[in-house]
């Protein structure tokens, strides 16, 4: 392979979206994937465009929550017995910084790059002729108790200091929105600007297109040959470096 100013490991969404902005800087750049564009997760994602997200992913404060990770019945985590040792200092870096203060402090800093994301993929869908696949019509958060809803309290009162509008509703207000929700949930809270797109596959590869019209190269190899010489990274592809 040709010498490039960039190499981007991975084309799902995000690999192909990075390679993309970095093509249109003018960037000689080699996109790396074993897979073609968006076959790998990026293939059976929710699509959503997260332009609402306030918290980022805490550690568990709640012992049952924390009990259901430890005895890997928890959809979000998994781990090795083996390896926990060598991860121990992250984890207590990672709990300390879960306190609810810290969380708030984070919340402020992430922000910007949240508020950007509807506007940076509405732009990109455009450019690579893919507008078709965007909806906007918000996104309904339901919650079967009043617990977990006021649990929320934090939440929301960041969401009204960011102005990110939303809809605090109860089950007749949910109902409204989507009359065949089941009657267990009682609360909800409908986030007005949410948006997602029907095809993700098809989107990661109109980038790709866009990317490959702008001068950038699509490769089939793998990360693990990937090494670092002097100043520079070198990835040994079939094709040659």
């Amino acid at each position: 392979m040709a010498r490039r100013d960039a190499i981007v490991l991975g084309a799902g969404i995000v690999g192909t979206s990075i390679a993309l902005h970095l093509a249109k800087r003018g960037l000689a750049v080699a996109l790396v994937d074993r897979r073609a564009p968006g076959e790998e997760t990026s293939y059976g994602n929710a699509g959503v465009i997260e332009g609402n997200t306030i918290f980022p992913p805490a550690f568990p404060s709640d012992p049952s929550a924390l009990l259901r990770v430890a005895l890997k019945r928890a959809p979000e985590a998994n781990y090795h017995l083996s390896f926990l040792p060598q991860v121990a200092p992250w984890l207590m870096q990672f709990r300390a910084a879960s306190r609810p203060q810290r969380l708030i402090e984070t919340a402020r800093l992430i922000r910007p790059l949240f508020a950007h994301a509807l506007a940076e993929h509405e732009a990109l869908l455009a450019e690579a002729g893919a507008t078709r696949f965007l909806r906007k019509q918000g996104w309904l958060k339901l919650y079967r108790s009043r617990r977990a809803f006021e649990a929320l309290k934090r939440e929301l009162a960041l969401a009204q200091e960011f102005g990110i509008p939303h809809r605090a509703l109860d089950a007749d207000g949910a109902r409204e929105l989507e009359p065949s929700l089941a009657p267990v949930f009682r609360h909800a809270v409908y986030w007005e600007r949410a948006a997602s797109v029907t095809n993700p596959l098809a989107v990661t590869q109109a980038y790709a297109a866009r990317f490959c019209a702008l001068g950038g190269v699509m490769m089939r190899g793998d990360a693990r040959p990937l090494r670092r010489v002097n100043a520079h990274w070198r990835l040994e592809m079939p094709e040659g470096p």
